[in-house]
């Protein structure tokens, strides 16, 4: 009988370690995944601010026009720069790219590798418990 015990004990340790080791592979990978997003955004958010700079930099500028006049160029508030740099500039492009590669990340990792490691968790628990009860028995 002790012999059943100590198996039970055993079994249940391994299925919980085991599972225990894929979900902690899940939850890296998951982790691993959100840095890139998050790494993603900032460059998202620099570009905006090198767009809103060149934006700047053009604003109400002059360009020598026919028989020495001068051409000026278009003059932009700040508010209205700030709105082109949202919706025309790189930053969108960037952010939904981190956006997709991050969803795509996230199912990258195997169904069957995830619910493996829920399920020997699973069956560790209910070994351990029939490993408790025949130990009191």
């Amino acid at each position: 009988m002790n012999l059943v015990v100590y198996a039970l004990y055993t079994l249940a340790l391994l299925f919980q370690l085991a599972g225990a080791a894929l979900v902690v592979m899940d939850v890296t990978q998951s982790q691993r995944n959100m840095d890139a997003f998050k790494g993603k955004l900032d460059e998202a958010k620099e570009a905006r601010e090198e767009h809103l700079r060149h934006l700047e930099l053009q604003n109400g500028r002059t360009y020598p026009g026919f028989g020495g006049g001068v051409i000026r160029g278009p003059s932009f508030p700040t508010a209205t720069r700030e709105l082109f740099a949202d919706q025309l500039g790189p930053r969108t492009r960037i952010e939904r790219e981190a956006l997709t590669d991050f969803v795509s990340a996230q199912y990258s990792i195997s169904k069957r590798r995830r619910w493996t490691g829920v399920g020997f968790l699973v069956i560790g628990t209910v070994a351990g418990y029939a490993g408790s009860m025949l130990s009191v028995a």
